[in-house]
Parts: C-alpha cells; sequence; structure tokens
C-alpha cells in the first residue's frame, strides 16, 4: 500500500508541474498540453502497474515461504511424537568368570612355585615372552653330565625366614637383551611347576635378581598364552594377596 501510494504521489505532483507551466502560455498551444498530459498519464500509469506488480510478487514470496516453515514445523513436531528407542544397557561381567574357554587374570596374582614350596605375588605382563623369578647366589655344576644350577629364593612373606635353596637342572641358557643398547644378558632356564588358581602347568623360569623390583616372580606370555586373558586395571582375580607391591 505504501508503494501504490508513492506513485499516486507522484501522479499528482506532476500534474501539479504541468498545469504551472501553462501559466502564461498562449491558448493556441492546446493540442500539445493535452498530448504532453497524455504522455505523463502513460507513464504514470505504467509506474504504478509496475509498483503493483512488484507488491503482487512480493506476497506471492511471503506466502511461498510461510507455506515452506509450516511443512517444517509440521515435520519437527511428528519427530518429536515419534516414540524412541528403548534405552539398551550391557549386562554387568563378573570379572572373574571366563570368557568363553578362557580365565580372567589381574595385572598382579598369587602363584604357588612346586619347586620352591612358596606361593609369590606375580606380575603378569603380556609384553614379557617368558616368565623369571627372584634368584639370588646363582651357581652353575655338572650332575650326571648334565648341566644343574643352584639358587636361593628369598621369602618376601617373612623376612625373619631363610631364603630357600633350589636345584633344578638347566634346559637352556637364555639371551635376554638389556636396555636399549645391544647388551644381552645369560641367564639359566629351569623348568618348573605352576599353580594359578586351578590352573596348573608347567613352564621355563629364567632366574634372574629381582631383590630391585616389587614383585619376585614375573609372568610372561608363554604361561597363559591361549588359557587366560588379562584386565590390567584389576588384581588377584584368581587368588588372595599376600604381599603388596605397585608394579
Amino acid at each position: 500500500m505504501k508503494m501504490i501510494r508513492s506513485a499516486l504521489a507522484m501522479a499528482t505532483l506532476s500534474l501539479l508541474a504541468g498545469c504551472a507551466n501553462l501559466q502564461g502560455q498562449p491558448q493556441d498551444q492546446g493540442p500539445d498540453l493535452a498530448q504532453m498530459l497524455s504522455n505523463q498519464t502513460d507513464t504514470l500509469t505504467a509506474a504504478l502497474e509496475q509498483q503493483c506488480q512488484g507488491y503482487a510478487d512480493h506476497t506471492q514470496a511471503v506466502a511461498a515461504l510461510t507455506e515452506q516453515v509450516a511443512q517444517l514445523q509440521q515435520r519437527v513436531d511428528t519427530l518429536n511424537t515419534r516414540p524412541q528407542p528403548p534405552k539398551v544397557e550391557c549386562p554387568r561381567v563378573d570379572p572373574t568368570s571366563p570368557i568363553g574357554d578362557k580365565m580372567v587374570l589381574g595385572e598382579v596374582e598369587r602363584v604357588f612355585v612346586q619347586e620352591t614350596g612358596m606361593a609369590f605375588d606375580a606380575r603378569v605382563d603380556t609384553g614379557a615372552e617368558s616368565s623369571s623369578i627372584d634368584a639370588q647366589n646363582i651357581t652353575l655344576f655338572e650332575r650326571d653330565g648334565k648341566q644343574w644350577v643352584r639358587f636361593e629364593v628369598p621369602n618376601r612373606d617373612n623376612a625373619e625366614s631363610q631364603p630357600k635353596t633350589v636345584e633344578a637342572r638347566v634346559i637352556r641358557t637364555a639371551q635376554i637383551k638389556k636396555g636399549v643398547v645391544d647388551d644381552t644378558q645369560e641367564r639359566p632356564v629351569i623348568l618348573a611347576r605352576l599353580k594359578l588358581g586351578d590352573y596348573v602347568a608347567e613352564t621355563e623360569l629364567n632366574l634372574n635378581d629381582r631383590s630391585h623390583l616389587d614383585y619376585p616372580l614375573l609372568l610372561g606370555r608363554k604361561f597363559f598364552k591361549d588359557i587366560a586373558v588379562v584386565d590390567v586395571s584389576r588384581t588377584h582375580l584368581q587368588g588372595s594377596a599376600k604381599t603388596k607391591g605397585n608394579q
């Protein structure tokens, strides 16, 4: 409506200007005046029609946008009323229960070593291939043409007790790499019988001074490969703790 009023105002001003120009003009210029007024009328009519067409186009665009907004709101309302799927919660799992046919081990477990007659807190290390036990005063000797080893195992559960002296046949010598440099250490390896929970098996133990480490026994992958998985966030899932350690 503002555009139509503007066009009418322009037409009125033009007509007034034309009349003002007629003052003082000779009367014999009547035909020219009529032609001029006719031309101005045509011009104003065309401008008015253009303004009206623009207003109509604008109205149609607003109506189309309003319809799109209504359709979008209808879709939103449909989504809000759609029933939500039920929340699925995973069941709690007992960390000590078997996974398939495999038992679950914690990062630290209580292990009995038959050759020593003692149980130890052992660190379960998935990064180590073989197992190792704390051995002091290691002495190699021959018996019946075979190489044997004599060593002492401290009892960390009872600091006042004497170390246990063990003799066992050496089945091989392990080459253990130390640090990042090409420095290797030879360690005698014996075959020992270990009991972890209800699981009993023979495994290789290399003899090493572990007095500076928290755990006297280290279990490598060879011992629990294919029979157990390790949950490093838990400890003593297969037995009770007797000693304490941080690593």
